[in-house]
């Protein structure tokens, strides 16, 4: 993740590059809140660089909204791009936190001088699409088909970053689609995320055995894992409600709307959930990549940088 913060003395304004999911807000929450909340004032998040925003990330945004609600200042978010600006809305989290898509408006809504370093040079971003780390050469069986990916994890947190790697080296491989490969990304965070967080009552490492595959034109994503029953069908759904601004349930609701199925049985002991994704080509062609830069990028990237 980068952070990129605009010094301004009548508002915050700070932009976001890369992905917002467990490891990003992990990344980001204590340099972006020192950055925005902490200075209490009206606060301008530019996130056209973020390529894919999970539950986590938008509840980590909704935090900040909540604690500058406190201080009655306003957070705007500017530019979202794809599928992002598609899960704000699809959860409804643009009536909490506005989505805004030219930058003098967005400085204006917050009560801000929008006159006041609009000239100013653009922070310097990546121009290269990211490369998914190298997956061990031992990820899978050798008789694994090559359109399978086996993966076995255990529940903790640190684990993600490599199994997002491996996942998204395979996406990748396979040229899929944009959409396709965002409700991958989103149903491997929210699925695999519940399991480690909440399956085990126990603090020793557990197994969690994870499987994607392409099969007849549909992506399948398979989780197996020990711990406590749960059929992910039947969490609550999520329902904003702007006075309490909670976002509880809204991962799993996400991931019902975006994929084209999901099933739960429990079996020998062990919870399994199938996912399936229908492989449908974008109307513009666009695959899926681990981090598209936007458009207007330029430069060099410069982590945690200052303008």
């Amino acid at each position: 993740m980068e952070l990129i913060i605009h010094h301004r003395d009548d508002i915050s304004y700070v932009e976001l590059v890369g992905r917002l999911d467990a490891d990003g807000v992990e990344e980001m929450e204590q340099p972006f809140s020192e950055a925005t909340t902490a200075r209490g004032l009206p606060t301008v998040v530019d996130i056209s660089g973020i390529a894919f925003m999970s539950s986590l990330g938008i509840g980590f945004l909704f935090a900040q909204t909540k604690k500058l609600k406190k201080a009655g200042c306003k957070l705007v978010l500017l530019n979202p791009q794809g599928m992002v600006e598609s899960v704000l809305k699809t959860s409804k989290m643009n009536k909490v936190m506005p989505l805004i898509y030219d930058l003098e408006e967005a400085i204006r809504t917050v009560g801000g001088d929008p006159t006041i370093g609009v000239a100013a040079s653009p922070a310097a971003k990546s121009t290269a699409t990211a490369s998914p780390k190298e997956a061990p050469s031992n990820s899978a069986p050798p008789e694994t088909p090559p359109n399978i990916l086996k993966v076995r994890i255990t529940n903790e947190m640190s684990e993600l970053e490599g199994l997002y790697a491996k996942v998204n080296q395979f996406l990748i491989g396979h040229k899929t689609p944009y959409r396709s490969g965002y409700a991958m990304n989103l149903a491997v965070e929210e699925l695999v995320v519940n399991v480690i967080r909440y399956a085990y009552v126990e603090d020793d490492p557990q197994p969690i055995d994870i499987g994607v595959g392409i099969i007849d034109e549909q992506l399948i994503l398979e989780i197996r894992d020990s711990g406590r029953p749960f059929d992910p069908r039947e969490a609550p759904p999520h329902d904003p409600d702007v006075e309490d601004l909670e976002v509880g349930g809204l991962g799993l609701t996400l991931v019902l709307d975006l994929v084209d199925a999901l099933t739960y049985r429990r079996e020998d002991n062990k919870n399994h959930v199938q996912v399936c994704i229908q492989l449908r080509a974008d109307e513009d062609g666009e695959l899926w990549t681990v981090s598209p830069v936007p458009a207007n990028a330029g430069g060099e990237p410069t982590p945690n940088s200052e303008e």
